[in-house]
């Protein structure tokens, strides 16, 4: 079985690692990882970026956590 070689620039695959594990981890929203994976790819996420995804990860948790009452 032979697998289709990655075609990706490195910055594109360590962008998707880094999205991956953040979202993972919780600290960004499922809704913004495209986003944020083609900003970080680009070398454009700026401290509000940032901001914002955190923030609204943050909203999201505690929405969910809200509604499991």
């Amino acid at each position: 079985m032979s697998s289709t070689p990655d075609t990706r620039a490195p910055n594109e695959r360590l962008a998707e690692i880094v999205a991956d594990a953040l979202l993972k981890a919780g600290l960004v929203p499922s809704a913004r990882l495209e986003d944020l994976k083609r900003k970080l790819a680009a070398g454009t996420a700026k401290a509000e970026d940032w901001s914002h995804w955190i923030e609204s990860a943050q909203r999201d948790a505690r929405t969910k956590g809200a509604a499991r009452r």
